[in-house]
């Protein structure tokens, strides 16, 4: 949902409306725009997933600062963990002073002062998640910000991110929603856990979030050939009675799962134009079937065509 552009408006009355929407979209704080001599830009677009929020910033430099004086004002116990999107940020909170490019992951803890800037033209999204929907003590969460890119979830848990924010419009009104908000609260958790794995406060954590993180790493993982279920319970430490018992996939063994999973992306991906010269053994290949003839068995078990069949109804039907 737009919240503002200030396209629409006199340059005059920008820097009035991005500090009025930037206090829809976030706790108080200061806001400075980063050249006041420049023409000012911002978008700022705010979704609701369940009573998780997602908003998306894009323009000009800014400034925000949270401060002590603030959070006595104001102190929602809420996490944002943020994308950079694109352009150049750094983030100061506590002892831990993170410098962004495009592409990294965030996460601040809204309870406690920071700074946070971009100089240039740039963009973010952030999801805001409150303390108890995410079921983490604050300390064990202040502990896990430097450590995110340590764990084995933060590629995953970052495009499930840029995922969410590319598609907002159409994910926000779904049906869905809030079970989507869920499964991202879900993620959320699974990454703090697994970066602050060495914590003695996350030992409960890890026992719980352990089917999101195995689903997560099939996720992962699936287009890798060597991807079984013996290397999914030892990445985990688990055994693979206790991966079954976690994992149980509906009319499906795991395995079957697994192959169906990747089943479906090929079959996806031969419906796609810029895919149509490109050889099915290389689009098989490409989904984790390293054996050509297996993979044509399959496929034809699956939907009752050969894969050059379906290719060939998608084009007469195209």
């Amino acid at each position: 949902m737009l919240v503002l552009d200030t396209a629409e408006l006199p340059s005059r009355d920008r820097a009035e409306a991005v500090f009025a929407a930037m206090l829809t979209a976030t706790p108080a704080c200061r806001l400075v725009h980063w050249d006041p001599d420049a023409v000012l830009r911002a978008r700022i677009d705010l979704w609701d997933f369940g009573g998780v929020f997602l908003w998306r910033h894009e323009g000009s430099g800014v400034r925000m600062t949270r401060t002590a004086a603030h959070i006595r004002r104001d102190a929602p116990e809420t996490v944002a963990i943020a994308l950079q999107e694109f352009g150049r940020a750094r983030r100061i909170q506590a002892a831990h002073t993170a410098d962004l490019r495009r592409g990294d992951l965030l996460l601040s803890d809204l309870t406690a002062p920071y700074d946070y800037a971009w100089s240039g033209v740039g963009a973010a999204s952030a999801l805001s998640i409150p303390y108890e929907r995410l079921g983490l003590p604050v300390d064990l969460v202040r502990r896990a910000v430097p450590l995110l890119c340590t764990s084995s979830l933060y590629g995953f848990v970052r495009d499930h991110l840029a995922r969410l924010a590319a598609d907002a419009d159409v994910l926000g009104a779904d049906a869905g929603a809030s079970g989507l908000g869920e499964a991202s609260v879900s993620l959320v958790r699974a990454l703090l856990v697994s970066a602050a794995r060495h914590d003695p406060q996350a030992r409960p954590a890890l026992a719980e979030t352990l089917p999101v993180r195995i689903h997560a790493y099939i996720d992962l993982h699936l287009r890798d050939p060597l991807l079984r279920p013996a290397v999914i319970a030892a990445a985990h430490g688990i055994s693979l009675r206790q991966l079954y018992r976690l994992v149980q996939p509906p009319h499906s063994s795991l395995e079957q799962w697994i192959i169906n999973r990747r089943l479906e992306g090929v079959r996806a991906d031969l419906g796609r134009p810029e895919n149509g010269r490109r050889p099915i053994a290389e689009v098989a290949r490409s989904w984790g079937f390293a054996d050509p003839s297996h993979f044509g068995r399959r496929f034809r078990a699956a939907y009752g065509l050969t894969p050059r069949e379906w290719r060939r109804l998608l084009t007469e039907n195209g």
